[in-house]
């Protein structure tokens, strides 16, 4: 047991000695605490931008109508845009169009026909609501002109018009709508790593078989201490690196400007600590079922450019997990046969169980039977990669087929 912590502490000790490690847990941790102050710095730069257009630019809109009254068209126009004046006009299209085109009208409306208009900008923006807005007030415009024909008043048109509603929702269950993105923002840091902390392994393994130390390691303790101890230690040096990012996360947010971040960010990034407990638990089984499997594969190569073919079937499952899961997610179907069969295989579990205990009303046995047939899938897979690393550790030249890998566990049984 001595030799495991060993083990386990050199290898921590070297990872996060590692210079590509720490400029990388600089790097994030710098990303994080100027996240906090990023979308204010933005925000402003954008509002600095459209005070500076605006004033180069007559917020002035301009209406032709025959078939509304002046006061109808600015009564309705007025509340969707309470900083412009609504000017109206009696022009050609071209000298309209002109006008537009030369900001002297921010844009302008052609109300052709009672239940048509022609809508004139210069410039139509991807995330423009101008129409539809203008929309809302020709249709109100029309319905307060037909119901004026029928002699009711300006004024109880309006009352039954702007009748206000009251809705409210109340979800027995999990609200998928406001747990979908933060969930899927952890599902992609769990795919991230549990993918870059299980190459460390690789790294390491491949580090030790180049200097020929690992020769000397396996005469010092048993294969399975050093897997074993590998792994946790490399796995210890990532949750580190999380720590540390959450934690300048949690600080710069609670220390920057009340208006820094905006309030759909702050919804967005504000996880319930349930959510947060089982993205660690589910990354905890994750790492340690592909770490091992990286790390048995990574002990048959005998240079650094052996590696990647070793581990790249490996990496295309988790790939392919994390693909299919996101499509499921994206499809509507998390509540889906195909999805919940997909929580239970081990190699898929740690990231569509996740996504179902965090978005659907999942009892707790069934998550309790995923979290157990990982844990098996741990132990086996620790044991597996020991005996692999055993053989492989001492072995140089080509890398063996798997079908050679397997003979020689038979033989060695």
């Amino acid at each position: 047991m001595r030799n495991f912590f060993n083990i386990l502490k050199f290898e921590y000790l070297t990872c996060i000695r590692n210079k590509a490690f720490i400029i990388i847990t600089v790097f994030l941790v710098c990303g994080s605490l100027l996240f906090s102050f990023l979308p204010g710095i933005i925000t402003s730069i954008v509002s600095d931008e459209q005070m500076s257009e605006d004033d180069n630019t007559q917020n002035v809109i301009a209406v032709k109508t025959s078939d509304y009254s002046e006061n109808l068209v600015i009564s309705e126009l007025s509340p969707y845009y309470p900083t412009f004046e609504i000017r109206i006009v009696n022009e050609d299209r071209n000298v309209i169009e002109k006008k537009v085109n030369d900001s002297e009208y921010q844009f302008a409306i052609d109300i052709n026909s009672p239940v048509s208009f022609v809508y004139i900008t210069k410039n139509n923006s991807l995330y423009s609501m101008d129409e539809n807005l203008i929309m809302n007030a020709v249709q109100n415009m029309f319905t307060i002109s037909e119901f004026e024909k029928k002699g009711l008043s300006e004024e109880e048109i309006k009352g039954i018009i702007q009748t206000g509603f009251a809705s409210e929702t109340i979800t027995t269950g999990t609200d998928q709508a406001k747990n979908y993105l933060p969930v899927y923002l952890l599902m992609c840091v769990l795919f991230v790593a549990i993918t870059s902390y299980g190459q460390l392994v690789t790294q390491s393994v491949v580090s030790e078989k180049n200097t020929r130390a690992m020769e000397l390691l396996i005469t010092c303790a048993k294969p399975s201490q050093l897997m074993f101890g590998k792994v946790i230690g490399a796995g210890l040096a990532g949750l580190t690196q999380l720590a540390l990012i959450f934690i300048s996360l949690v600080i710069s947010m609670n220390f920057s400007p009340a208006d820094a971040i905006p309030a759909e960010i702050r919804d967005f990034i504000n996880f319930p600590v349930e959510t947060l407990l089982m993205a660690l638990l589910f990354f905890l089984l994750g790492y340690f079922i592909y770490a091992f499997l990286l790390g048995a594969l990574a002990s048959f190569a005998s240079k650094s450019e052996d590696l990647n073919g070793l581990i790249t079937p490996v990496l295309f499952v988790l790939m392919g997990v994390y693909f299919v899961v996101v499509f499921m997610c994206s499809g509507d179907m998390i509540d889906s046969t195909a999805m919940t069969v997909l929580s239970y295989i081990p190699f898929s579990a740690p990231m569509a169980m996740f996504v179902r205990a965090t978005l659907l009303d999942v009892p707790i046995w069934e998550i309790l039977i995923s979290v157990a047939l990982q844990t098996i899938t741990v132990y086996l897979f620790g044991l597996l990669a020991a005996a692999i690393y055993k053989i492989g550790v001492l072995m140089y030249g080509n890398p063996p087929k798997p079908v050679e890998i397997f003979k020689m566990l038979r033989n060695k049984n």
